[in-house]
């Protein structure tokens, strides 16, 4: 689907005739990159009475971005939220604006862009051809470096002094609630990886229409892995594909198809839109190739302490297939809401409702 493998996959039969930590990816064909403008940080066009904002920080040799909605009164003291958005023709952190949006009495929000996305927000490009990186692990450590750099950072100077007098230098005390993780659609494995990597600063981890249990303890094997990503890379065939995928009308088509339970809005498609540029090709090139399924997670889902809770909606022909996240998982919880398969922008307050009840 555009926000997924499956329309990808679609596009691959067209054109193919086909039925450890992370794959490297290093080298690829060089194509011409024209500059596009990017918002100035903190620009975000969110309505009047909306406080979020558009910040950036440092992750290696990428300036990263990420949408910001400080809490509520009250709740400033609250688990932070870390949002993993979905990689797809023209996705990024604007993904879960409108959750974001609806969340009215809200702990503090982060909804980070992963490293090559978030373009429009004026984030940087990546570069294969400069910049190696290994997936999914380079994508939770730009992540990781939000959440150790600020997040918790942010949310340990709202405790109260008597408690980190009491604490002394112990903050693992501090940080054993950590953040709640949401990660959306294809990218569990980032999620999945959060939480094995980081037990203190990882309290909790929502997948929301992930995988299936099959897919995503099953490897897809290498050699369909390079020529996926070949074959995207190609300035012809995956130039040409790109092309069509980007057009405003086969996006609402594959949308429509694939990710919503009825039609999608205006405001999806202009958001897509806006996004749609040659520089933010490359992450997605690098996940609709299956790069982020390289290896089974079924360890990390084993070994990881923190609760999980798997989202499906109603109208996802996968609902079934995941049953085993529960029988398998010890600390797995299944929960099912109206909605398709981006159920954060289809059913924004049903998924709010569910963090309410993880907190």
């Amino acid at each position: 689907m555009i926000a997924g493998l499956s329309a990808w996959r679609v596009v691959l039969l067209v054109f193919l005739n086909v039925g450890a930590e992370g794959f490297l990816i290093r080298r690829s064909v060089k194509i011409p990159l024209a500059p596009s403008p990017a918002r100035a940080s903190g620009d975000v066009d969110v309505g009047r009475e909306s406080p979020m904002s558009i910040e950036s920080y440092q992750h290696k040799s990428f300036k990263l971005t990420y949408l910001y909605k400080p809490p509520a009164l009250g709740r400033e003291r609250d688990c932070p939220v870390v949002l993993i958005h979905p990689v797809g023709v023209g996705l990024s952190s604007w993904f879960w604006k409108k959750m974001m949006q609806s969340f009215k009495d809200n702990p503090p929000i982060y909804a980070p862009d992963l490293i090559g996305c978030g373009i429009d927000h004026g984030a940087d490009a990546w570069y294969p051809e400069k910049n190696g990186l290994f997936f999914p692990l380079s994508w939770a450590e730009g992540v990781e470096t939000l959440i150790n750099n600020i997040v918790l950072p942010r949310w340990r100077e709202s405790r109260p002094t008597s408690m980190l007098g009491f604490l002394g230098n112990n903050q693992s005390n501090l940080d054993c609630a950590g953040c709640l993780v949401i990660a959306q659609g294809g990218l569990a494995p980032v999620g999945i990886m959060l939480a094995r990597r980081n037990p203190f600063g990882v309290g909790k981890l929502m997948l929301t229409s992930p995988p299936t249990y099959s897919d995503i303890t099953t490897a897809i094997p290498e050699p369909e892995l390079q020529r996926n990503y070949n074959f995207l890379r190609s300035p012809l065939f995956g130039g040409l594909a790109f092309g069509i995928l980007e057009s405003r009308e086969i996006i609402k088509f594959f949308s429509d198809l694939f990710l919503f339970e009825g039609k999608c809005d205006d405001q999806w498609l202009d958001e897509v839109m806006r996004e749609v540029c040659v520089e933010a090709r490359t992450p997605v090139q690098a996940f609709n190739a299956g790069l982020l399924q390289h290896r089974s997670f079924k360890e990390d889902l084993v070994v990881i302490s923190q609760p999980i809770v798997v989202v499906s909606g109603e109208g996802d022909k996968r609902v079934s297939d995941r049953l085993l996240y529960q029988t398998e998982l010890d600390k797995c919880t299944l929960k099912t809401i109206p909605g398709c398969s981006v159920l954060p922008w289809e059913n924004p307050i049903g998924v709010i409702d569910l963090i309410n009840e993880v907190f």
